[in-house]
């Protein structure tokens, strides 16, 4: 009885696919998962904000909001924050001006979202707001994730349902409950993606330069982005019907928007500087003879005492160089454990939330299975949607998809990688993997060692051994947080 009345409800689903509108079905899709991401967000929607970045968003935003410019680490906050981090700075010695320390560390997008939301609610009811504007954001990723479908010629089923998929991911859930500026920058990726393909179909001058603005303020948030834009651009020269003119004018817009902040920065680090200088520390942290290759933040904490940003960079710098040519070897063998981090499972978050008694003990076996639905979709979502881009590569738009997934997963490699890296992945390969499960022409497994299915084959084998090495890795901690007490392990994040 009960399967029968599940298949009646998937046969009116699928026929309410087929007759209802796209942007009806569009509308309907940022309904439902707006609902799902406000009901988690609702429940956690007073919790402090628990993580450094959180703090230094929140910083940012409010000198911005208060005019006083790019700043963080005013003599206020630090005082607040005394406590914390008096552990790790030498608080009495430092000099922390009244409005904060002028800075060029952080890409300036997510902190400007930040105050913008702010100017309209009291500090107090600050993170509140930006909470549910975040759900707002995840949300629309549903939606934005079928019209990518529909753009690469999927059929109007497969877009649907990825992103009915897109709604449902587990970590992405939870996102909107932080301040991190993954909230802002997967949907503005996932935008300059879909512009960009836009561009393309409109034969428009509009949509070259409505891309190139996108993909600007995209790297405005984040500015690994700035290798697949550009890379973008020759992609627009090659395929645009507007050629070479088309590709010039798409790299203009988008890095003009950055260019005056590129110089504002460039002026605070007295040299040549684009929208964020991070690159020295996170290259001081990712090559670290105690490091791993990924974030320690035992090992970040070392140079936080320079207050200058240009003076870390520097030495940030110069001292990488130094580990990297004491020991070529583990710097070669670290690009091989970041790309273990990058695309091993999303279990970093629930590692440091659960073992630090956020939310209390949970008995076996629901916290196997919590880990177990946090865990899985990954991995899944990488197999199918590999095997969806290998379907689908003949399509001309697929070299755009490999060029972000190659353009963004490539640098971290040699600079810092963590499993919350590959979520912009996600929402890109999510059409690929439902084709993959769902159309009528789908991937045979039996057909994976073929001859001409040779390189797919190998490539899918090296990436699964990759996954269960990522699982591996971190085997040890697992197993002390699944037995008795692992809610109070306290774990640095």
């Amino acid at each position: 009885m009960n399967s029968t009345s599940t298949s009646m409800r998937l046969k009116h689903f699928q026929t309410y696919i087929n007759k209802a509108t796209f942007p009806k079905l569009l509308l309907l899709l940022f309904i439902t998962s707006f609902i799902i991401h406000l009901s988690i967000v609702t429940i956690f929607i007073n919790q402090p904000i628990a993580l450094d970045d959180m703090f230094q968003y929140d910083m940012l935003a409010r000198s911005l909001k208060e005019g006083n410019g790019f700043r963080w680490y005013s003599k206020a906050d630090v005082e607040i924050l005394r406590p914390y981090y008096s552990q790790f700075l030498d608080i009495d010695h430092l000099s922390f001006p009244d409005q904060g320390l002028q800075t060029s560390f952080r890409a300036p997008g997510y902190p400007f979202f930040l105050a913008l939301l702010y100017f309209f609610v009291p500090e107090s009811f600050r993170f509140v707001l930006a909470r549910l504007v975040q759900a707002g954001l995840a949300a629309a990723l549903a939606p934005l994730v079928a019209i990518l479908g529909y753009q690469l010629d999927f059929s109007k089923r497969v877009c649907i349902l990825a992103g009915v998929g897109m709604i449902f991911y587990p970590i992405l859930l939870f996102y909107p409950i932080g301040l991190a500026s993954e909230n802002l920058y997967i949907v503005l990726g996932l935008l300059s993606i879909i512009s960009i393909i836009y561009s393309i179909r409109k034969n428009s001058w509009v949509w070259i330069l409505l891309a190139g603005l996108i993909c600007g303020i995209t790297m405005f948030t984040r500015s690994i982005f700035a290798v697949f834009t550009l890379f973008s651009g020759i992609w627009i020269s090659r395929y645009s019907p507007l050629r070479k003119k088309a590709g010039l004018v798409f790299l203009l817009v988008a890095f003009g928007v950055c260019l005056p902040w590129s110089v504002r920065n460039s002026v605070i680090m007295k040299k040549p500087a684009f929208v964020e200088n991070s690159l020295g520390y996170n290259l001081f942290i990712g090559y670290h003879p105690e490091g791993d290759g990924g974030f320690v933040s035992q090992i970040a904490i070392i140079p936080m005492n320079i207050l200058d940003d240009g003076e870390r960079d520097r030495l940030c710098m110069q001292q990488a160089i130094e580990f990297i040519r004491n020991d070529p070897f583990e710097a070669g063998r670290r690009v091989f454990a970041r790309l273990i981090k990058l695309i091993g499972p999303e279990d970093r978050e629930f590692f440091y939330f659960y073992s630090n008694d956020v939310i209390g003990a949970i008995s076996q076996p629901w916290l196997a299975l919590i880990y177990s639905l946090l865990v899985i979709p990954w991995g899944s979502l990488l197999i199918l949607g590999v095997a969806g881009l290998w379907q689908t590569r003949n399509n001309k738009m697929i070299a755009l998809i490999i060029i972000f997934l190659t353009c963004y997963g490539l640098p971290h490699l040699f600079i810092i990688a963590e499993p919350r890296f590959h979520l912009a992945f996600v929402p890109v390969l999510m059409p690929f993997a439902t084709f993959t499960l769902h159309s009528k022409n789908r991937f045979r497994w039996d057909q994976l060692f073929r001859r001409e299915n040779t390189i797919f084959g190998i490539f899918l084998l090296l990436l699964i051994c990759v996954f269960i090495l990522g699982f591996t890795s971190n085997f040890s901690k697992l197993i002390l947080i699944m037995s008795e007490g692992g809610n109070k392990l306290f774990f640095s994040y």
